[in-house]
């Protein structure tokens, strides 16, 4: 019978953190993928904003109304510069992440070629002792018939 591989404990719990690490970069895509659409609509936003900047200045707007458009446009424009630095930082966590699920699939990779190998020494042990039961029953066979 074939002898347990003995790093099996380390072996599942690499597996675990490979899975962790997976689904931990699929939050992190999720999160910059989110990051991104809302600058996407900031952006959006302060263009159709602009337009209607443009068309109320040639409708002839005050210059206090013209001066809220400026002041609005300025703070959008700030909440663009933030939100491309979450883009940025989203995407630097999800960067972070993947370098963590490639580390850990490496141990994993690591413990499963030693549990392979593991499971071919054990195969080759198992089919020496069986070639070695076989042997002793032929040979037992063999005086049987050679006493008779």
């Amino acid at each position: 019978m074939a002898r347990k591989f003995p790093l099996q404990p380390l072996l599942d719990l690499s597996q675990n953190h490979v899975d962790s690490a997976a689904k931990n970069l699929q939050v992190l895509k999720v999160r910059w993928n989110d990051a991104e659409d809302k600058l996407k609509q900031l952006l959006a936003y302060r263009e159709s904003y602009r337009d209607r900047l443009r068309e109320s200045g040639s409708a002839g707007t005050s210059s206090m109304a013209m001066q809220d458009f400026r002041l609005f446009l300025i703070k959008l424009d700030t909440a663009i510069k933030l939100q491309q630095e979450e883009v940025v930082r989203c995407q630097a966590r999800w960067d972070a992440g993947r370098q963590e699920w490639v580390r850990q699939r490496g141990k994993l990779k690591a413990f499963d070629v030693l549990s392979q190998r593991h499971f071919r020494s054990e195969e080759k042990r198992e089919n020496l002792i069986e070639q070695k039961e076989q042997d002793e029953i032929s040979s037992k066979k063999r005086d049987r018939t050679d006493e008779g």
